[in-house]
């Protein structure tokens, strides 16, 4: 899970626990009232009713209680004389309906089942309703009286139901406006780590002096770039004094040895008879550990050069010409352990570089593919090119390379076959100096072993700036 996800979880999160106890102490405020309402309106049309009885006493007692029951068709109402438990009066509504007596400090609720066919009261299809109880105690004219009276919640149920919809809508719409705004502001926030990403990825052994903008901030992020900058100017001096020890110590090796290797010449020429034949084989092999040496360290002086260019002076290249004359040059080895070179090269296979290095590159790749390969074997050496790249391609069918191993064969001093390495006199240096050099004219060398026993190193240059 990402940091930008996570930021973004965590605001959403935060924000609708927030909402969500808000909407509850709104929706229970809200809740509140219209109870509180109801319960005045149902006080209110007690005292009302009460008032009406008493006023049409005068007039019949069957048109008093018809006007009554008109005014209050919805309600239910029992009214009481207090101290004789006298009725005066009772609502049609009261008598096809039961309700319990409720004290008179509370004001319950009570369901009852009531049919369209008794009395229409927006029923829904269970035919139960749901009443708001209360009792009143009045005084009028000096007399007291006990009101019992309630009235359906339907419509008050309908408006809850919808305050609940509400709430809830608007907590999903408040959830989906924080996740839009939250992954803005985490985008915004994590906009520096970004670029600090992106800067970083560029940086490698080969441009160590780019750093990142820190700014004059004081922030986390600018203390980060900070810290990565100072980490860089660490890694480049060690870098810088390990190549740079490197160089020196191989450009002083180098003389030694040469001075060695003439020696041993001179001695195993000079004084061959006079020598006792273990002391000449000894001299042989210290000849022949010098020659290793000096290619050692010439690879090495040629490998620091290379990684210290940044550019090369491009102009046109023969590439067939070039490999056509490194054939020649490596058929007297091939020759030796019967391996067969097949070549198949375009007539005219031309990119802008550097003809010397291509010359190297190319030497160290066909000189791996002797080396590595078997008795009696074959090497292909194939090119191809288009508008916008050449690519050479040299197959051999030596033993191979295990597929773990493949990412590790440009490493420097890498060898698959330590023995046979040291055998050849081989450095291990050879593929880093090839991909160096392809590095430098803009290309790349790509490495593949297959499970027919045939290793290929491909090697693409671009042919960009030439007008062919």
């Amino acid at each position: 899970m990402t940091v930008k996800t996570k930021i973004t979880l965590f605001i959403v999160g935060a924000g609708f626990v927030s909402s969500l106890l808000f909407s509850v102490v709104v929706f229970y405020e809200l809740l509140e009232q219209p109870f509180k309402l109801l319960d005045a309106v149902l006080k209110e049309e007690a005292y009302r009713a009460t008032s009406m009885i008493l006023k049409r006493q005068s007039a019949s007692e069957s048109a008093s209680l018809e006007t009554v029951d008109h005014v209050m068709y919805a309600y239910w109402i029992e009214i009481y004389e207090q101290g004789t438990n006298k009725m005066l009066y009772q609502s049609d509504l009261a008598k096809r309906v039961k309700l319990p007596q409720v004290n008179p400090r509370s004001s319950p609720t009570a369901k009852a089942v009531i049919t369209r066919g008794q009395i229409k009261l927006d029923q829904d299809r269970s035919q139960k309703l749901t009443f708001r109880v209360r009792t009143v105690s009045i005084e009028l004219d000096g007399r007291s009286f006990v009101v019992q009276i309630a009235r359906t919640m339907e419509k008050l149920e309908d408006e809850i139901w919808e305050l609940v919809f509400g709430i809830v809508a608007a907590l999903i719409f408040s959830a989906l406006a924080l996740i839009a705004i939250s992954r803005f502001i985490a985008g915004k926030i994590l906009q520096p780590i970004g670029r600090m990403k992106d800067l970083t990825q560029d940086i490698s052994e080969k441009n160590l002096g780019q750093r990142i903008p820190a700014g004059e901030g004081r922030d986390e992020f600018s203390e980060l770039a900070r810290a990565i900058n100072r980490m860089l100017d660490r890694l480049q001096y060690s870098f810088v004094r390990q190549r740079d020890f490197l160089f020196d110590t191989s450009h002083e090796l180098k003389t030694p040895l040469t001075t060695m290797r003439l020696t041993v010449d001179e001695i195993c020429t000079s004084d061959r008879e006079n020598l006792p034949p273990f002391m000449m084989d000894n001299l042989l092999r210290l000849n022949n550990q010098v020659l290793r040496m000096e290619r050692l360290v010439k690879d090495l002086l040629n490998l620091s050069s290379l990684e210290t260019l940044t550019g090369i002076d491009p102009k046109p290249v023969q590439i067939t010409e070039l490999l056509s004359s490194l054939a020649g040059e490596y058929k007297f080895l091939a020759d030796a352990q019967n391996i067969k070179m097949d070549i198949r090269l375009p007539m005219r296979l031309v990119t802008h570089g550097d003809r010397e290095k291509l010359h190297r590159a190319f030497s160290n790749i066909l000189d791996n593919a002797i080396k590595y390969n078997l008795d009696g074997g074959q090497i292909e050496l194939t090119g191809d090119q288009s508008a916008a790249e050449l690519t050479v391609t040299i197959a051999n069918t030596g033993p191979g390379v295990a597929e773990a191993e493949i990412p590790k064969v440009f490493d420097q001093f890498y060898r698959v076959e330590k023995s046979k390495s040291i055998l050849n006199g081989g450095s291990g240096l050879g593929l880093a100096i090839a991909k160096r050099i392809v590095e430098l004219h803009g290309g790349n060398v790509k490495f593949e072993s297959r499970q027919d026993g045939r290793t290929l190193v491909t090697v693409s240059l671009p042919r960009r700036g030439l007008n062919l």
